[in-house]
C-alpha cells in the first residue's frame, strides 16, 4: 500500500478497471429546458459607465410544446443592474411557447457606473416551465452564473 492509497483510499483504485460500475451510482438528469448563458464583451470594466449583454439561449429539450419565462438577479448591494440607474436588480422575460426541440435567444443588459468595483458578481438565473399561465410553475432550471468586473 502506497502513501497515496493511505490518503485517498484504496477504494478509489478499484474504479480504475470498472468505470461502468462507478456510473451506475450517478443518476443522468436532463431538465425540460437546456439553458446557455455567455456575455457580449466577456467582462465589464470597473469604474466607467458602460455595459454587457448577457445572451440567453433557451432550448425546449422535451416533446411537447411549453410554455416558458426567464429571471436574473443581479447581486443586492453592488453597483450593477439591469437599467442605467443600477436600481433594478430584477430582469424577468416571458418568452411564450416554445416548440419541442425549438430554441429561442435574447440579450439582457447589464449596466455599470463609475462606482462598480472590480472583482467576480454571481448572478442567479432561472427559466421556469409554466403549466397553463405565468402562475404555475411545473419545473425550473437554476444556475449561478459568475460576470467578471475588470
Amino acid at each position: 500500500m502506497g502513501l497515496l492509497d493511505d490518503i485517498f483510499g484504496a477504494e478509489k483504485k478499484s474504479y480504475k478497471g470498472k468505470p461502468a460500475q462507478l456510473q451506475s451510482q450517478f443518476r443522468e438528469t436532463s431538465g425540460p429546458v437546456g439553458m446557455s448563458i455567455r456575455f457580449l464583451p466577456v467582462r465589464l470594466a470597473a469604474r466607467k459607465d458602460n455595459r454587457v449583454d448577457m445572451i440567453v439561449k433557451i432550448a425546449n429539450e422535451t416533446t411537447e410544446k411549453q410554455l416558458i419565462s426567464f429571471e436574473a438577479l443581479a447581486p443586492r448591494g453592488q453597483m450593477m443592474g439591469f437599467d442605467a440607474t443600477v436600481v433594478s436588480k430584477h430582469y424577468e422575460k416571458k418568452l411564450g411557447y416554445v416548440e419541442p426541440g425549438a430554441s429561442t435567444e435574447f440579450a439582457v443588459t447589464i449596466y455599470g457606473t463609475t462606482q462598480t468595483k472590480p472583482g467576480n458578481y454571481e448572478m442567479d438565473v432561472t427559466a421556469y416551465v409554466h403549466f397553463s399561465d405565468y402562475n404555475k410553475v411545473v419545473n425550473y432550471v437554476k444556475r449561478k452564473i459568475a460576470l467578471r468586473v475588470v
